[in-house]
């Protein structure tokens, strides 16, 4: 397991959306949650990240 902490920046290039789109997701319980490692700093556990970026469904290229 991958323990390493992940700025939202580099959230944001990993699972390829924007920082609105993070903090939707988060209020709709489908993202998971940063930690707080300080008074106004928070990062991502990359193995959660890991994990929410492998139940997303794949492009297919197939019209609906």
């Amino acid at each position: 397991m991958n323990d390493r902490l992940l700025i939202r920046a580099k959230v944001e290039i990993r699972c390829r959306i924007t920082c609105f789109t993070i903090y939707r997701l988060m209020r709709a319980g489908q993202f998971p949650l940063p930690v707080k490692v300080g008074t106004r700093v928070v990062r991502w556990l990359e193995h959660e990240l890991e994990k929410w970026r492998a139940k997303r469904p794949r492009a297919t290229g197939e019209p609906r």
